[in-house]
């Protein structure tokens, strides 16, 4: 079905109170008949059947009543979105795309969390669409009417909207995602056949399962296991005189040791970000274990062992493959950037002071121009590798990845982490860009409209 991008206009005065008046080309880029009377209209869930007059105006135009734009669900103010005419007999407007997060009211307004920024690149490039962009909340969420928060020259404003046609799922509390609030909303968009993604957060070790069953990416995986007691432990620093500990819940590089045996069997623990006193030189692995233990009883915890990986100017390097799905079968990278960790720092995170470098500058100061350009095709190939098989076995509808990869100095690589709904990072372009991750989430939603005859 091909679309036209509409102008709608409010009418402030008319006839009746189901009311719409149509340019005359519009009306005959839609093959309406000249002689129709009255239109169903959709946006969303919502539908109204209204009385239609026809006026000598060359734009694609469509002014509509304020009881109709209620009914719908719409702004009373100018907006264009698309129009498509459906089974010759209904004209739906948009699609509609709701993201679901944290909402935060302050004394400056409305605030998205960590991805406030990227909403508004997500909403600008909607309205270059002819789409319709709302964020919403666990508490604005009603299925009979929801409240929303939609972009209207350069400020968000909280409105009623249309039920969505398609939802994005930004939520970033875990303990938020397993609430009965949550699973009431997800039921209720299942329930409305409307599609979503990213469907949940998915935890270190059951990432580290999956990708283990490959035998193609197995040897990308450091040695992990599961934290369980002390024996656990000990094993490992059997086995690896350098590992990582890390909450399988976690994210942002936070809540991170990582310990080290010397040659006098002494053990060095470093961390992240933990508060109280903790010692950092052990003499003995029972020591080191009764200072663990108390904090390691604060979730589950994994095991890894510590890949020595090629460093940038004497700080930890890794590299974040941004990855998008174009359609049910096809992932692109969309982005990809080197991080490098601020000094003394074990993890490049850049919510722990990391920076973001060029991936070619970086890798062909370290490599060489020849061999960087073989290794970033090869990360890039070994990233859709690994979203093909994480999606294809972690259950859901997933969109997005992060993939968080290191080299060691032989140029080989490792996986360090999957993220399913990766941190963005304010634009620092200062400018109307919108970056390609913005694009191709709208995208996604665009190709998953269409499942629900959008």
């Amino acid at each position: 079905m091909k679309h036209e991008i509409i102008e709608m206009t409010p009418l402030q005065h008319a006839p009746r109170s189901t009311w719409c008046e149509m340019s005359e080309k519009l009306r005959q880029r839609l093959h309406l008949p000249k002689n129709l009377t009255s239109l169903k209209i959709g946006c969303g869930m919502h539908t109204v059947t209204c009385t239609i007059v026809f006026i000598k105006e060359d734009h694609f135009g469509l002014s509509l009543s304020e009881d109709v734009l209620n009914k719908l669900c719409l702004p009373i103010h100018s907006l264009s979105l698309q129009g498509t005419l459906k089974n010759n007999q209904q004209l739906q407007l948009g699609p509609v795309i709701g993201l679901l997060t944290e909402v935060k009211t302050t004394e400056d307004g409305v605030r998205f969390g960590s991805i406030h920024e990227f909403c508004k690149e997500l909403a600008a490039y909607c309205m270059n669409k002819g789409v319709f962009f709302y964020i919403f909340s666990l508490t604005t969420y009603n299925n009979q009417q929801i409240e929303g928060y939609y972009l209207h020259e350069s400020e968000w404003k909280k409105s009623i909207v249309p039920y969505p046609n398609v939802v994005h799922n930004r939520i970033s509390s875990r303990k938020r995602e397993r609430s009965k609030e949550f699973l009431q909303v997800i039921s209720d968009i299942i329930e409305n056949n409307v599609p979503y993604f990213n469907e949940r957060f998915l935890n270190k070790w059951e990432v580290h399962q999956i990708l283990s069953e490959s035998e193609h990416l197995k040897p990308y995986l450091p040695m992990s296991q599961l934290y369980e007691s002390k024996s656990s432990l000990e094993y490992m620093l059997t086995v690896n005189k350098d590992i990582f500990i890390k909450p399988i819940n976690g994210s942002q590089g936070r809540r991170i040791f990582r310990v080290k045996e010397k040659d006098d069997q002494t053990y060095l623990l470093d961390f992240t970000t933990f508060s109280g006193e903790i010692n950092t030189e052990f003499t003995n692995l029972q020591k080191l274990y009764s200072a663990l233990s108390p904090r390691l009883k604060k979730g589950r915890f994994l095991l890894q062992e510590t890949i020595q990986l090629n460093k940038y100017q004497n700080r930890t390097l890794d590299f974040r493959f941004l990855c998008h799905k174009k359609d049910f079968h096809q992932w692109k990278v969309t982005s990809a950037v080197a991080r490098v960790s601020e000094d003394n720092q074990f993890v490049a995170n850049l919510a722990r002071g990391g920076q973001i470098y060029p991936i070619k500058s970086v890798l062909s100061e370290l490599y060489g121009k020849d061999e960087s350009r073989h290794l970033r095709k090869m990360l890039a190939e070994l990233s859709l590798e690994i979203v093909n098989t994480v999606s294809l076995h972690a259950g859901g509808e997933f969109g997005e990845f992060g993939i968080d990869l290191g080299l060691d100095p032989k140029g080989h690589p490792w996986i360090i982490e999957v993220n399913t709904k990766p941190s963005k990072l304010e634009n620092d372009q200062k400018s109307e860009r919108v970056r390609p991750s913005a694009r191709s989430i709208i995208n996604y939603c665009l190709f998953l409209s269409q499942l629900n005859g959008q």
